[in-house]
C-alpha cells in the first residue's frame, strides 16, 4: 500500500510534466468513429508515448483500443488519431462513455475522459 502511494503521488508527477493531453474530441461518420488528440510534450525529443482509448458500448460491452507507439517526438503541440471501424458501432451499438490514457515509457502521465 505504501509503495502505491510513493508511486502515484511521489513519482508519478515528475514524469506528468514531460507530456500531457490538451483535448480529446470525438467525430462519428459513416466510417465508424475518430478520437482526435491534441497532446504536448516538454522534453527536447520523447520516445515511448501511447495513448489508450477505453470506451462503453450501448449494448454493454467495454472494448479499449491502443494507438501504435510514437518515438522521436520533438518538444511542443501535436494531433494524433485514433479510429475505431464502422463494424464495432454495429455489433455493440453506440459509445456511450470513453476516456483517454497517455503513457510515457509505460507510466500514466494523463488522462481525459468525457
Amino acid at each position: 500500500m505504501l509503495l502505491t502511494f510513493f508511486l502515484l503521488f511521489i513519482i508519478a508527477p515528475a514524469f506528468a510534466s514531460s507530456s500531457f493531453i490538451e483535448n480529446l474530441s470525438k467525430t462519428r461518420t459513416s466510417h465508424g468513429y475518430i478520437f482526435k488528440i491534441n497532446y504536448q510534450t516538454k522534453d527536447d525529443w520523447s520516445d515511448g508515448l501511447i495513448f489508450k482509448l477505453f470506451c462503453s458500448f450501448s449494448k454493454g460491452a467495454d472494448l479499449s483500443f491502443t494507438s501504435a507507439g510514437l518515438n522521436n517526438i520533438k518538444r511542443g503541440w501535436h494531433k494524433t488519431e485514433i479510429r475505431i471501424p464502422k463494424v464495432y458501432r454495429e455489433r455493440y451499438g453506440y459509445i456511450e462513455d470513453y476516456r483517454l490514457e497517455m503513457y510515457h515509457k509505460g507510466i500514466l502521465v494523463s488522462l481525459k475522459s468525457l
